[in-house]
């Protein structure tokens, strides 16, 4: 199917409001209505018209997504909102929030394969939140009168962080994700920061403010280096915020108060209110009176030992290992061709062996191996992924070490690692000493 160009209404406004709206356009292309008064819309193209043929369960989520986006927050901030929704092998896959739209692209088949579909679910989501967080309400620091002024990222924890946070929570209410699968992606945030050895010498603020200068920087020694964990770490963080509230007011109120008080107000046109540190304090202390600065002030500067893990295990969870794939921790390596021994051996590994990254401290990096190398061979036989799984699962009940033939440029190397614990991923099982406040904090409103 076809149909005209799609631009968002602030087309038609004056050249400021120009810069942030884009526009999409394609031979085959898709507009679907969300909700009326006013409009919010998917306008979406495609390399196919088959790829634009998503179940109707798919297009009821993201109405959902509207209706709860509203309850959480309690008034928009635009005239009409657009999902301009690229569906494309041959575009650069990304998101990017404007005030009355957002510019998201993924995979051809990002909306009709299920696995697709579970890796993206919280991109639309997440950049439809920015039009509170982010445009609405924008850091004072990000707020530059033109672009000449450099711009300062230090409240990127909120800018970001919380957007993710929020994002992920509208991902589970609307039901792009089940229940089972957000608390699959929460695992998976939570595991990996609990590994990310870069943490001993550098802190979270610091993640925000070297984003200029890191934001490109290859996977290679991204454990030790840190990436942008201003996002992840802050779904950790802003979660531990929201058990904080619901436990000092007994329940009576959670972090949609705070989104309420901060980003709600009057429905209307697109404006600007800009904030510092001091205002996000404040605003969460009229939600629930707490020492927010040092909370906040310990989370962005400590080194851990660890991940925050105190949002999770408030909310009545706790996080196991074991040798199960989490669907989807399966569907992340089929679709992105990797194999994921982060927990086992420390190991972030390609199909075909090579080895993007290794978490410093632990078995395969303590015994020399690192990224840019290679895996050939596992116990003498050639590598493959089932291969290293059942040396790793083998390995629980022998005294052998695990053999690595390991190629680094023109030179071969074994590795004997003595390690026997077998295969490790993460998951989210009831701690039944605490009340369930994460089964509450995601169910739709």
């Amino acid at each position: 199917m076809s149909s005209p160009t799609k631009q968002p209404s602030g087309f038609r406004q004056d050249g400021n409001t120009l810069v942030d709206s884009p526009v999409i356009t394609g031979q085959y292309m898709r507009v679907v209505p969300l909700a009326q008064n006013p409009l919010r819309e998917m306008d979406i193209a495609a390399d196919s018209a088959a790829a634009l043929d998503a179940p109707p369960e798919v297009v009821d989520h993201y109405k959902n997504l509207i209706d709860q986006a509203e309850k959480l927050f309690g008034a928009h901030h635009y005239r009409e909102y657009h999902f301009v929704y690229s569906l494309s092998d041959h575009v650069a896959h990304f998101g990017l929030e404007h005030h009355e739209s957002n510019d998201s692209r993924v995979d051809e088949r990002g909306m009709v394969n299920p696995g697709k579909r579970l890796l993206f679910a919280g991109l639309l989501p997440h950049e439809y939140v920015h039009s509170w967080n982010g445009k609405y309400r924008r850091p004072a620091d990000l707020s530059t009168p033109d672009y000449e002024k450099p711009m300062q990222t230090d409240l990127l924890w909120v800018y970001e962080g919380l957007t993710s946070y929020l994002g992920d929570l509208l991902t589970a209410r609307s039901g792009i994700r089940t229940p089972e699968e957000a608390r699959d992606q929460l695992a998976s945030i939570a595991a990996d920061l609990d590994h990310r050895s870069g943490r001993v010498w550098r802190n979270l603020q610091d993640t925000a403010d070297g984003v200029p200068d890191m934001q490109g920087a290859p996977r290679q020694w991204d454990s030790w280096r840190r990436p942008l964990d201003y996002y992840d770490e802050d779904v950790l963080n802003w979660l531990w915020v929201d058990t904080i509230i619901r436990q000092q007011t007994q329940g009576k109120k959670s972090i949609d108060d705070f989104c309420h008080l901060f980003h709600g107000g009057q429905s209307g046109p697109p404006e600007v209110k800009a904030y510092t540190f001091d205002d996000v304090v404040n605003a969460l202390n009229q939600v629930t009176a707490y020492d927010w600065r040092g909370f906040w002030t310990e989370r962005l500067t400590n080194h851990g030992p660890g991940a925050p893990l105190g949002g999770v295990t408030n909310s009545g969870w706790k996080i196991v290992y074991d040798d199960t794939r989490s669907s989807l921790m399966k569907t992340r390596e089929e679709e992105r061709n990797t194999i994921d021994a982060s927990y086992s051996i420390g190991l972030y590994l390609r199909d075909d062996g090579s080895l993007v990254d290794t978490i410093e401290g632990m078995t395969a990096a303590a015994a020399g191996i690192g990224p840019g190398m290679r895996v050939v061979a596992v116990n003498g036989r050639r590598f493959t992924a089932d291969v290293l799984r059942d040396a790793l699962k083998a390995g629980k009940s022998s005294s052998q070490p695990l053999e690595l033939l390991v190629e680094n440029t023109d030179y071969y190397k074994t590795y004997k690692l003595d390690y026997h614990g077998g295969e490790k991923y993460p998951h989210l099982v009831r701690d039944d000493s605490k009340p369930d406040m994460l089964s509450d904090i995601i169910k739709p409103r």
